[in-house]
């Protein structure tokens, strides 16, 4: 799931470059709804429409239409490592929100000393792409709200707890969202593009085969067997996996300053979670190789 989430940045911008954000995502999320029925079929799955399981798809979208819209729109005017920076904030909504709303033990000092560690490291990596100039505030807003939306939509699924896999929670999610994209679509643009390019096609295949069907099932699956404040870790991992995966793949430069704010990103996840650590498992596996 982290890695499909470390490579969708780039898509995002890719898809919006030549046919606008809105024609992008949902275009995305209309492949990903249709695709997703033959996965859930291919799985032995089927859709419930019992009223928690509705209300867990009405959860759901939340993040998927009003959180990912937010974030395509303000694409347009922010840079990745900003959007990064600010959709990492997410971890501290999650975290006060499963605390009212699942009393989840997890405001302790070592776990918000974790996640302030963490998102430094987080502002060290994209320093440089850390600007407000000729940037409206509203972008900002946006990011935030959609870090607020993505918290608040895994809270409230966790909450309701519904008696289905994560895949199904995912797939009815997705069918909410699409018409949604859709109507805005029509209403906002309705214009279909004269040309895309190849590269635009390919990402928004992607995003919608491996970005929303199986990443947004695997985080649901995910979502169902973690703690929800767990799951919002996941928007400080990604971006640092994006950023040395652009190191691996496309070699692109990586600075002394942005591998410190890597083990500090690390680091502090590590201090977070600390007190969950199986030590006792790990000391039996490493005298299982000294033997």
């Amino acid at each position: 799931m982290v890695i499909i989430w470390a490579t969708t940045p780039l898509g995002i911008q890719w898809s919006g470059q030549e046919a606008g954000f809105l024609f992008g995502v949902t275009a995305r999320m209309a492949l990903g709804a249709l695709v997703a029925i033959p996965v859930l079929w291919f799985l032995g799955l089927r859709m419930s429409f019992a009223p928690r399981a509705m209300l867990a798809y009405l959860a759901g979208s939340l993040a998927i239409f009003g959180g990912m819209l937010s974030t395509y729109w303000a694409a347009q005017y922010l840079q990745s490592g900003m959007i990064s920076v600010l959709f990492g904030t997410a971890p501290f909504f999650t975290s006060l929100l499963a605390a009212w709303l699942l009393r989840e033990r997890c405001l302790t000092l070592r776990w918000v000393a974790g996640l302030l560690v963490a998102f430094g490291g987080l502002a060290l990596i994209f320093h440089d792409q850390i600007s407000l100039d000729g940037v409206g505030g509203i972008a900002v807003l946006a990011m935030l709200a959609s870090a607020f939306m993505h918290a608040l939509s895994t809270v409230l699924v966790k909450r309701i707890d519904a008696p289905i896999s994560g895949s199904v929670t995912s797939v009815g999610a997705l069918w909410v969202s699409a018409p949604l994209y859709l109507m805005a679509w029509s209403v906002f643009d309705g214009q279909w593009p004269d040309e895309l390019g190849l590269r635009s096609w390919g990402s928004i295949v992607y995003l919608g085969v491996f970005g929303s069907v199986f990443g947004f099932m695997l985080f649901f699956h995910a979502l169902r067997h973690l703690p929800a404040s767990l799951m919002g870790l996941v928007t400080l991992i990604a971006p640092v996996l994006a950023l040395w995966l652009g190191w691996l793949i496309q070699d692109e430069v990586l600075t002394p300053l942005a591998m410190f704010g890597t083990l500090l990103v690390l680091g502090g996840l590590l201090l977070a979670q600390w007190g969950n650590l199986k030590f006792g498992n790990m000391r039996a596996w490493v005298w299982t190789l000294k033997r």
